[in-house]
């Protein structure tokens, strides 16, 4: 609900430190910031397994197009930490930016799963926020925090792995660095964040 997503946001401007992050947990993004293609945007580490298959599984249960994706550690998604208030080098959860600002830890995690199909998936993210968030995100935290040993990782200087799994044309449209690369003169912030500099 509305009320709820208010108070997490609260929580997450003004606590974040308290959920175990180095930035604000949750919080509206900057005034003059626009959505990709009208796209919300999910963060995630690039280098991690287990993050690349949980980006191959959105996009397989996405149909509709509703999510892109970048990578922290690329230039898109730098800046977009930074917009987000958050450091542009911290990996310690993935991030997602929607029309209501952004999320991080498990209610990022559940209002993507509120848009995915098929419907019970958009059910249990829609029930499970009824769980507090401290509880949530402690489980968060438990997988956050291993996940290197859950699946491994990636080389920094690889592609991360789940845009290996698609063709060209998916990953030029679904994944912000993608589509960054052969626009010589044009800077990540007007494609990324809307923003001219």
């Amino acid at each position: 609900s509305d009320m709820r997503a208010a108070a997490w946001m609260l929580l997450g401007a003004t606590g974040g430190w308290a959920l175990g992050l180095v930035g604000p947990a949750a919080g509206l993004m900057p005034a003059n910031f626009q959505l990709p293609g009208g796209r919300s945007v999910i963060l995630f580490d690039g280098v991690c397994q287990f993050c690349s298959r949980w980006v191959q599984f959105t996009i397989d249960n996405d149909p509709d197009g509703v999510f892109c994706f970048s990578s922290m550690q690329s230039p898109a998604g730098r800046q977009l930490l930074e917009a987000c208030g958050r450091p542009s080098d911290d990996l310690s959860t993935f991030v997602l930016i929607d029309d209501a600002g952004f999320w991080t830890q498990s209610t990022a995690a559940l209002r993507v799963a509120q848009r995915l199909r098929p419907v019970p998936l958009s059910i249990g993210g829609s029930s499970l926020q009824l769980i507090p968030p401290l509880v949530r995100d402690s489980i968060y935290r438990l997988v956050a925090d291993n996940r290197y040993s859950i699946l491994g990782k990636t080389a920094d200087d690889e592609p991360p792995a789940c845009q290996l799994r698609y063709d060209y044309a998916t990953v030029q449209e679904r994944f912000l660095e993608a589509a960054l690369d052969g626009m010589e003169g044009v800077s990540a912030s007007s494609v990324v964040v809307g923003i001219d500099q």
